[in-house]
């Protein structure tokens, strides 16, 4: 009987599954260098404290958490941010600001597996600390974006959609609706664009608010642009905020990849500003990405008062979206040159010639076993390598050894010498 000792939400990474995770990883990376941020990385276990500062009691049903051998409360890392805010304290006085960092790690959440969430994925962070105002929110959006389109995404297949939570909460304010009643209303707000219209309303209506409120609930979510957000007869920092946000994306020339959306709001209590999630123009999957500004979440680990921004890109998402539209490339595994002995006399300067190609940077792989020259080319031509390079005694004793090419059949003799 054969049993899958598989741990379920967790994968196997297979060459050719691994090569599409180092495609993401390369596009993440090679992005957030060209933006002059720098890498960084944490423990994979931490306190489980620290991630209650973050998200309170709850958070332990979805955390990977045990009492170690010096009874200590851990945890595999779910995310970064709060390994993020506790390095930042200890160092923040000596560098200088706005501090710009990345990281790509590992992370561990016990959720129910579904499409587009498992339990083990890699996420990438990007955070600026120690900047206020919109010009930072636009770097980290355009970071996003970046990444997307060195990936071979367009402006067809995603798009960003952006609000501010400091504009929501002051509109709220002002129609009577304090923020100790807030929470459940954002959560109605996150569900407005995933449901039909048509349900929103009794959702709205199970808060108990006043016709009045529920009116100006309704109103808020019936915004559809920024032109929308311009005419609207408030004044309050959010809105001007969020303007000024998408006058700098006009400036930019990402107009085409951003646009508000009342119903983002993000769950988490500690967005102070500007938030954005980056969806597949369908939103058949969940967000491939989610961020936004921080300000006082510092200050709660550490007190450190330093204003942030960020988001974080899981890999499980992006990587469906790419491979349902079949953006990966094709995997194919790379060998520059494959040695062929004719017998093991000539072993010992295969062994030399090898280790000095790949001193060169070249791939090179040959068989471990002496095999008749036949099944070495066969072998050579399956995996398949680029050129073969013949050690046979004749060819040796002139000094030279045959190269063959394996897409054009050619054959020419190259000087032993030019192979050290």
């Amino acid at each position: 009987m054969k049993f899958d000792l598989s741990v379920r939400g967790m994968r196997d990474y297979y060459p050719d599954i691994f090569s599409q995770l180092n495609y993401i990883i390369r596009a993440w990376k090679e992005t957030a260098l060209a933006y002059g941020f720098e890498e960084f990385d944490g423990p994979v276990l931490e306190t489980l404290e620290l991630y209650k500062i973050k998200s309170g009691e709850e958070i332990v049903n979805q955390l990977y958490n045990f009492t170690d051998k010096g009874g200590r409360e851990l945890a595999l890392r779910p995310e970064l941010t709060p390994t993020l805010a506790r390095m930042v304290s200890k160092v923040q006085n000596q560098v200088s600001k706005p501090m710009k960092w990345f990281s790509i790690p590992r992370c561990m959440r016990y959720e129910k597996p579904q499409k587009g969430r498992l339990r083990e994925f890699f996420q990438f962070n990007v955070d600026i600390l120690g900047e206020e105002g919109e010009m930072a929110d636009l770097e980290i959006i355009s970071v996003a974006i970046d990444c997307l389109l060195k990936l071979g995404l367009s402006k067809a297949d995603f798009v960003v959609k952006i609000n501010n939570r400091d504009f929501a909460a002051e509109y709220f304010i002002e129609n009577g609706i304090i923020k100790g009643n807030t929470h459940a209303l954002y959560k109605v707000i996150d569900n407005a664009r995933k449901v039909k219209k048509e349900l929103t309303r009794p959702a709205i209506n199970e808060l108990g608010f006043s016709v009045k409120q529920e009116d100006a609930i309704e109103n808020y979510l019936s915004l559809s642009n920024s032109s929308d957000l311009a005419k609207l007869s408030i004044s309050n920092t959010g809105k001007e905020s969020l303007l000024d946000l998408f006058s700098l994306i006009n400036n930019a020339g990402l107009q085409d990849y951003c646009e508000f959306d009342p119903t983002i709001v993000r769950g988490l209590d500690y967005y102070t500003g500007t938030v954005f999630e980056i969806f597949d123009r369908s939103e058949k999957m969940r967000a491939i990405c989610g961020g936004g500004r921080y300000n006082n979440l510092l200050k709660e680990f550490s007190g450190v008062d330093l204003p942030a921004c960020g988001f974080g890109m899981g890999d499980v998402v992006l990587g469906e979206i790419l491979s349902d539209k079949g953006m990966f490339p094709v995997y194919q595994k790379q060998v520059d040159y494959f040695l062929v002995r004719v017998t093991d006399n000539e072993l010992e300067l295969m062994l030399r010639i090898a280790r000095s190609l790949r001193s060169r940077g070249l791939t090179v792989e040959y068989t471990y076993k002496s095999l008749p020259v036949k099944k070495q080319m066969s072998k050579a031509s399956k995996i398949p390598a680029k050129k073969v390079l013949i050690f046979g005694a004749d060819e040796i004793a002139r000094g030279k050894l045959v190269e063959k090419d394996l897409s054009t059949g050619e054959e020419i003799e190259v000087p032993v010498d030019s192979l050290f």
